[in-house]
């Protein structure tokens, strides 16, 4: 019996490899149903039915037979008016045949779109709250009409007609509405006069005020440092550029690791909204390490400290230490959280040892400073107190002190932050000293610097770049070299070295009272990465406007676009000098 079941098990379980073996023969012999679609049709609408027409969809499957293709042959001319009626083509001709010759199925597909419909009226309102006869809703709805994407005269789109109404539906949105809704649309095709009439009706849904923030996420530190980041006042219209504005002070806080920022849009409570803040605060102590170089002042090591809350007050202080070979200096700095008008204020100090081109110089500086920072423009005051002492190679050895307020002002308006190709960067910067307050010297300091991109077809870019400087003093004595100009290096005048320009004192280069600098530079971008730049620059600093001669240096490098901004390695010629140097700089210096 038991012999009898595995005899008949070994016989079932050979008869079923066997007919597996001749399936998967079978099917590998068969042959893939195939056939050849010619499609007359313009160049323009072409794409729209080799994309989606289902004869081109199912040509290569498997699952096609001769069956299937007469019915996708038979359904093509009612797809093809439901594909070119979305972009208002509603009276073509269409002629659909398939034939089978010498083996070979073909579909011949002639097809004249006609004369696309045009928008001939459209009619847009806003029911709701919103219509209440005011001023400035009636200005509105005026100003929404005039923005209507699809006009008279334009070809009726079903992708247009869409983003048309979302158009108008989000400017309610974005701007006390945010529960708004499209409440009715039509649109009225008349294929014979090749005419389109679209109603759009708006449902505004209450007008939303803001509330008080709810914040959740805080551990660390307190709540006043979100809410003064706040620009929006209890009552005010609701607004999502208000919300975005504050997620975004937030986020560029060092406090933050992120944030979001979002209201309930509940038409049934609309007034007061709680402005809802959820946030992951960032560590608060952190210590970095770096390394590096330039051409300018030689290899470089560094050592960073942060602390985000320092003495439990969510004050910030920072600290750093910076080894070049020719430019020494430790940092310090304590900001105090934002005030609730806005301002940033700060207290550093700083002490610092350089040796450029003969001019040994050691100074200790420190003092107050409060900073405004609006849109695209930040403002700044100061007061420094400075004791400076040089050491000049083959001349005298001077000390110097200066009390000095001090005023920045800085727009930066370009495109991207760490790739510009378009817009401006400019700082101007203005310093005071009088005997009579703590100063060895009287002097007026007035500078500026600019960068300015301009962007020449896709590959291409112009960047001009311009500094001048001038101190109105009886004489240059007594005042600290942080105040005087010196020029020449990797950002300023290429083909010479760093702050080698400038007025020559025995075997040094010290700074002079007046300053002028220009360059201009042509980017060609080989690709996304790499580019290749010609440059011309010139300019130099002296004691007076007289002795202010400009020096020129030319040249060509290499542009990459680093993970943490533009690199640049230059090779210049200094007409002066008639020397070639190398120039590398990562990023702008501004």
């Amino acid at each position: 019996m038991i012999k009898a079941a595995i005899t008949f098990l070994a016989t079932a379980l050979g008869l079923a490899l066997m007919l597996m073996t001749q399936t998967a023969f079978a099917d590998e012999n068969q042959a893939i149903f195939h056939y050849d679609i010619q499609l007359a049709i313009p160049d323009a609408q072409r794409k729209l039915l080799e994309d989606n027409l289902d004869l081109y969809r199912w040509q290569n499957s498997e699952r096609m037979d001769d069956i299937q293709l007469k019915r996708l042959v038979k359904l093509a001319p009612d797809q093809i008016r439901e594909f070119l009626g979305t972009e208002g083509y509603y009276s073509p001709r269409i002629e659909a045949n398939v034939a089978h010759k010498n083996g070979t199925w073909a579909v011949m597909l002639v097809v004249e779109p006609g004369e696309p419909v045009h928008v001939t009226a459209f009619d847009l309102q806003v029911t709701g709250p919103f219509d209440d006869s005011s001023t400035e809703n009636r200005t509105r709805l005026e100003k929404m009409r005039a923005n209507w994407g699809l006009r008279p005269g334009a070809v009726f789109r079903h992708d247009d007609w869409e983003s048309a109404k979302r158009n108008a539906l989000k400017s309610l949105l974005l701007d006390r509405y945010p529960a708004a809704s499209i409440a009715d649309s039509l649109s009225t095709v008349n294929p014979e006069a090749k005419s389109a009439e679209l109603q759009v009706t708006l449902n505004s849904g209450p007008a939303f005020t803001f509330g008080k923030l709810e914040i959740k996420g805080l551990q660390r530190y307190p709540a006043s440092i979100i809410e003064r980041m706040n620009p929006v006042k209890p009552g005010e219209p609701y607004s999502q550029a208000k919300l975005l504005g504050l997620q975004s002070r937030i986020q560029d806080s060092p406090y933050f690791a992120s944030a979001a920022v979002s209201a309930d849009t509940d038409p049934d409570h609309p007034t007061s909204v709680p402005i809802q803040v959820e946030v992951v605060e960032a560590k608060s102590q952190k210590l970095g390490f770096g390394i590096g170089m330039s051409t300018d002042t030689g290899a470089r090591g560094q050592v960073d400290y942060r602390d985000l809350n320092f003495l439990d007050r969510a004050w910030r202080l920072s600290g750093a230490l910076k080894l070049d070979q020719k430019v020494q200096s430790l940092n310090g700095d304590l900001q105090f959280p934002l005030t609730e008008n806005g301002y940033r204020d700060s207290i550093y100090t700083q002490i610092e040892r350089t040796n450029i081109v003969g001019l040994v110089t050691k100074k200790i500086a420190f003092g107050p400073k409060r900073t405004f920072i609006s849109g695209k423009t930040e403002t700044s005051y100061g007061l420094r107190y400075l004791v400076e002492q040089q050491d000049i190679d083959g001349g005298a050895s001077t000390k110097s002190t200066t009390l000095s307020p001090s005023y920045s002002w800085t727009i930066r308006n370009i495109d991207n932050v760490l790739y510009p190709t378009r817009g401006y960067l400019v700082n101007l910067q203005a310093d005071a000293a009088s005997r009579a307050m703590l100063s060895s010297q009287n002097f007026l300091r007035g500078y500026g610097r600019g960068v300015f991109f301009y962007p020449l077809g896709k590959r291409d870019q112009l960047i001009l770049r311009g500094e001048f400087g001038m101190v109105a003093a009886k004489s240059r004595d007594g005042i600290p070299s942080d105040f005087l100009f010196r020029t020449g290096g990797d950002q300023t005048v290429r083909g010479y070295g760093y702050q080698t320009l400038g007025v020559h004192d025995g075997n040094a280069v010290l700074g002079g009272r007046y300053l002028t600098v220009a360059s201009a530079e042509y980017v060609h971008w080989l690709s996304s990465q790499w580019g290749a730049a010609v440059f011309v620059d010139g300019g130099n600093a002296a004691d007076s406007l007289n002795g202010l001669k400009p020096v020129y240096g030319y040249g060509a490098g290499a542009r990459w676009k680093s993970p943490v901004g533009p690199l640049n390695l230059d090779i210049a010629y200094g007409q002066d000098k008639k020397e070639v140097r190398m120039h590398f700089s990562l990023g702008f210096n501004f």
